[in-house]
């Protein structure tokens, strides 16, 4: 958890990463973390219900931030995986927005009590 205190705004600015607040690049990213190698872009583009050309775009933001590495394989096929870089942003990510989650829902459920 955050340390008491710290305001929220400070740790938003700290924590929370911009070009992950897209869907699309936060799907990527979800998918990533948790595969071990490099991912085939045809699933990603089947399982986001994104059109290829706008997956696309999205992975060569990533790519250019460092957050992803891209492959060709066989046939000219796009291959995905994270970087460490991109594993620890994402992580950070998370874990201020389910910080600040739950920083609201107890604040809700105080204002009940």
């Amino acid at each position: 958890m955050e340390k008491p205190g710290t305001p929220l705004a400070q740790r938003w600015y700290e924590d929370i990463d911009r070009l992950l607040l897209d869907p699309a690049r936060m799907f990527v990213m979800g998918v990533l973390v948790n595969c071990p190698d490099y991912f085939r872009f045809g699933n990603l583009c089947e399982n986001s219900g994104v059109t290829k050309t706008v997956l696309a775009r999205h992975v060569r933001r990533l790519r250019l931030a460092g957050y992803v590495e891209t492959r060709r394989g066989a046939c000219n096929e796009l291959w995905i995986r994270t970087t460490s870089l991109g594993q620890q942003r994402f992580e950070l990510h998370v874990k201020a927005a389910q910080e600040t989650i739950t920083r609201a829902r107890d604040v809700g459920n105080s204002a009940r009590s």
